[in-house]
C-alpha cells in the first residue's frame, strides 16, 4: 500500500489494486486541486494500467465547475471505473451534479455503502 497527501485529499493505492481517495473534511475542490489530485494518482499508478477508484465525498464541501469538468475528462488516465461514496446531503448533491452535468468518461456509480461499492469495483 502506498499513499500520498495533497491539499484536499488523502490518496492510497491499496494492495488489492484499488485507489482510495478520501476528501478532507470541508475541502472544496478547484481546477488547481483537481489537477493536483490527478497528478498524485498518476504518480501512485506508475506504469500500471488505469485502476478502479473509490472516492469518499462524504466529508467534502464541493467542487467548482472546472474541477468537475477536469475529472470527467481526465479520469480515464488513471482509473478504469469509479465508485463515489456519498452520505451527507451535500456529498449526495455533489455526486449527482457530477454525474448529471459532466458525464464521466469511465463507468461511474454513486454508493452509500463502502462494501457494496468495493464489490462493484471488483466485478470487472
Amino acid at each position: 500500500m502506498i499513499s500520498k497527501e495533497v491539499t484536499t485529499s488523502h490518496l492510497t493505492l491499496t494492495d488489492d489494486g484499488i485507489f482510495r481517495v478520501i476528501l478532507k473534511e470541508g475541502s472544496f475542490e478547484t481546477l488547481q486541486t483537481a489537477e493536483e489530485n490527478g497528478q498524485a494518482l498518476m504518480e501512485l499508478k506508475g506504469d500500471r494500467p488505469p485502476l478502479p477508484i473509490l472516492i469518499d465525498f462524504s466529508l467534502g464541501a464541493g467542487q467548482d465547475q472546472a474541477a468537475r469538468k477536469y475529472y470527467a475528462e481526465q479520469s480515464r488516465n488513471w482509473c478504469s471505473r469509479a465508485a463515489i461514496l456519498v452520505g451527507s446531503p451535500v456529498s449526495r448533491v455533489m455526486g449527482n451534479i457530477y454525474m448529471g452535468l459532466n458525464k464521466p468518461n469511465v463507468p461511474t456509480k454513486l454508493f452509500t455503502d463502502e462494501q457494496t461499492a468495493l464489490i462493484w469495483l471488483k466485478s470487472n
